[in-house]
């Protein structure tokens, strides 16, 4: 009976123990609203309740463990959903997984770094986010000229290059030096094609970005797709300042050019209050390739924090999109109507947990 009690106890400390060296965190963002616009593309309504106007709709589960010598243990698992359906968030070649996002393992210490295997962000679009005029907001910004400039529109078919965000198969390393950090990305093909993604940030008053993703055609060494950005920004109290220029170029299957796209964001936010945050940018795009592939887009925006988790936003664009505009050449989810100047108003709610 004694023994029995013992062993019990010490179960109970060993658990203790391992607890207290460990942690994992549930963690997500619901962003829902009302979108409206004068012109849209055919077939699309003109009212929808949208998703993701600032923050896209996320669950995940992430957690560390600590392996002591400063090195940790950890794991990140996310997902993405529809919050007015309550769907999974599908993508062009991932279907409806349930951790569309990520999905990855890595070691990490302070000293050394941080290496990660599996399904994952990639370092270059990372990268691009820390310029961004927008900070790639979910809506109206470069995340979509990032998107629709990665492969997903050329018919290249790598398997392993999710809209150039997420990278399967992956295993990455990154490093913090000071204010400098480096990281540097590689999906092992598979038969899927082999994507390369190396990324660089400069962070202080003033912040400096360089990136750089190729993904190559399924089941050769040959590129499909590549982009590489450069980008600044400088932050003075209240007042923050940014511009990036985004190139994107892209092959078909039969390894044809079909797209070389110039993207140049440039925008500011200021805080009128330690809770509110106004904003203006505005983007151009244009294809090298066909003249009249070109659109500009201007965005205003208003973000009031409620709290540390619940924001209220309203943000409208306006873009000019010329005769041949496609969407590599938009900053807007889905895109808008060629050959017309369309505005686009968007009011949700956004509450993180």
């Amino acid at each position: 009976m004694n023994k029995n009690i013992i062993a019990a106890a010490v179960l109970t400390l060993v658990s203790g123990l391992a607890a207290a060296q460990s942690n994992v965190t549930i963690y997500g963002n619901v962003d829902v609203g009302l979108q409206t616009q004068n012109h849209t593309p055919v077939g699309a309504a003109k009212t929808t309740m949208a998703n993701g106007g600032i923050s896209p709709s996320i669950w995940g589960f992430r957690g560390t463990e600590d392996l002591g010598n400063g090195l940790k243990a950890t794991f990140n698992l996310e997902g993405h959903f529809k919050p007015d359906t309550g769907e999974m968030e599908s993508g062009a070649r991932t279907g409806t997984n349930l951790f569309r996002r990520q999905s990855n393992v890595g070691l990490s210490s302070a000293n050394m770094g941080t290496l990660t295997l599996g399904n994952q962000y990639g370092p270059a679009v990372l990268a691009f986010a820390a310029t961004d005029p927008r900070g790639l907001r979910e809506n109206f910004s470069g995340l979509y000229s990032w998107a629709y400039n990665s492969g997903v529109l050329s018919g290249s078919g790598n398997g392993n290059n999710d809209v150039g965000v997420f990278l399967q198969n992956a295993i990455s390393y990154s490093k913090a030096i000071g204010p400098v950090g480096l990281a540097a990305g590689y999906s092992v093909s598979e038969k899927k094609g082999a994507v390369y993604s190396l990324g660089a940030t400069y962070a202080g008053p003033v912040s400096l970005s360089a990136s750089y993703q190729q993904a190559n055609v399924a089941n050769t060494s040959e590129r499909g797709s590549r982009m590489y950005s450069i980008g600044a920004g400088y932050s003075m109290d209240a007042l923050t300042v940014k511009a990036n220029f985004l190139r994107g170029d892209n092959k078909n299957a039969a390894l044809v050019e079909t797209s070389k796209v110039n993207v140049f964001g440039l925008g500011a936010e200021f805080k009128t209050a330690a809770n509110n945050t106004v904003g203006a940018s505005i983007y151009f795009g244009k294809d090298k390739n066909n003249g009249n592939d070109k659109t500009n887009t201007f965005i205003l925006s208003d973000e009031y924090s409620m709290s540390k988790r619940t924001t209220l936003y309203a943000q409208l664009a306006y873009a000019d999109a010329k005769v041949g505009s496609t969407l590599l050449t938009s900053v807007i989810n889905g895109g808008t109507a060629a050959n017309q100047n369309t505005s686009v108003l968007n009011v949700g709610i956004k509450h993180s947990f």
